[in-house]
């Protein structure tokens, strides 16, 4: 197939169903994918005939196999699920500034463009620089300075522990310990790799510190704290090194989302319509910044909301 210059398919707007995403319907495939993206549009484009599923015209919600090709007929900026178009600010001092990433926003500037964590502080507190930077899947707090000098001085908090991001992560396991220490270099293998993995002769020293909040039967919520500045994936890697893998993190091992039929029985599906995902993205919060007496919090999400509450109705301990 070729477009209207007589060239092939664009290969950003085609993607091949892979192991990982095989069942899901088209819509949470795209999402994860090309994402976030808004419903409604999705459906227009598919009605519109903008979206091809192994050169046919697609239904929205049809569930899809390994090996299934994808094609967009309608620029994915398009489709697009819009985001705040500001960061909540939550608090603010003559040195620090701390916003509310939602997840879903790229940090910094994303290749395939749209609004940045990074541009829309710039625009909203001319001069802040960052001090700890999110994964684009992960929401929370962003602490960040508000002058060079404050910027050395937080900095300098920050490594020596004064200053610091706490997490709450959600992981499926039944660990032994109530607490624990990862003091494990990490590095990624190639300059083209996403994911950090242990290299205790090549790897960047660092270590997350992690406790134990709250035991669901199968499933354990945590508190993870990165000491010193915080590297990306410095959480996501370490607890998977410790076999406390962030849920839903298939950078990391895990299933790439969690269905309320895995946790419920007796669940019972709408007939003709794929079950959507209970939480599609890996179940890490950075819920506070600290600061000597000074205590930030980012308000959870609603997804790790609502995923928190079913958990604790299906799966509370005894």
């Amino acid at each position: 197939m070729t477009d209207e210059t007589g060239e092939g398919p664009d290969p950003e707007q085609m993607f091949e169903v892979d192991r990982q995403h095989k069942g899901l319907s088209l819509f949470d495939f795209l999402d994860a994918v090309a994402g976030p993206l808004d419903r409604k549009a999705l459906v227009s484009a598919a009605r519109a005939r903008q979206v091809l599923l192994n050169g046919e015209p697609a239904l929205a919600g049809c569930t899809l196999r390994e090996g299934d090709l994808v094609q967009l007929e309608i620029a994915r900026t398009e489709l697009r699920r819009s985001l705040p178009p500001t960061l909540e600010l939550l608090y603010r001092d003559a040195e620090l500034v701390v916003a509310d990433k939602p997840a879903g926003l790229p940090f910094g500037e994303s290749r395939h463009g749209g609004a940045s964590t990074v541009e829309r502080l710039a625009e909203q507190v001319p001069g802040a620089r960052v001090l700890h930077r999110l994964d684009k899947d992960t929401s929370g707090v962003v602490p960040a300075a508000l002058s060079s000098a404050a910027e050395q001085r937080l900095a300098a908090e920050l490594r020596e522990g004064r200053l610091r991001v706490e997490y709450l992560a959600v992981a499926r396991g039944t660990p032994d310990e109530e607490s624990g220490r990862v003091d494990v270099p990490l590095a990624r293998r190639r300059r083209a790799d996403t994911r950090l993995t242990p290299d205790p002769d090549h790897g960047d020293p660092c270590a997350t510190a992690w406790r134990v909040e709250e035991r669901l039967r199968g499933f354990v919520v945590l508190r993870a704290v990165p000491e010193g500045k915080g590297n990306s994936h410095q959480v996501r890697a370490h607890l998977a090194a410790a076999g406390l893998t962030v849920l839903c993190d298939a950078l990391y091992g895990e299933d790439d989302r969690l269905l309320l039929s895995q946790l419920k029985l007796e669940y019972r599906g709408k007939r003709g319509r794929p079950e959507r995902p209970l939480l599609a993205r890996p179940a890490l919060h950075a819920e506070r910044v600290v600061r000597g007496d000074l205590s930030v919090p980012a308000p959870l999400p609603g997804d790790l909301s609502v995923l928190l509450a079913q958990l604790r109705r299906l799966r509370r301990l005894a």
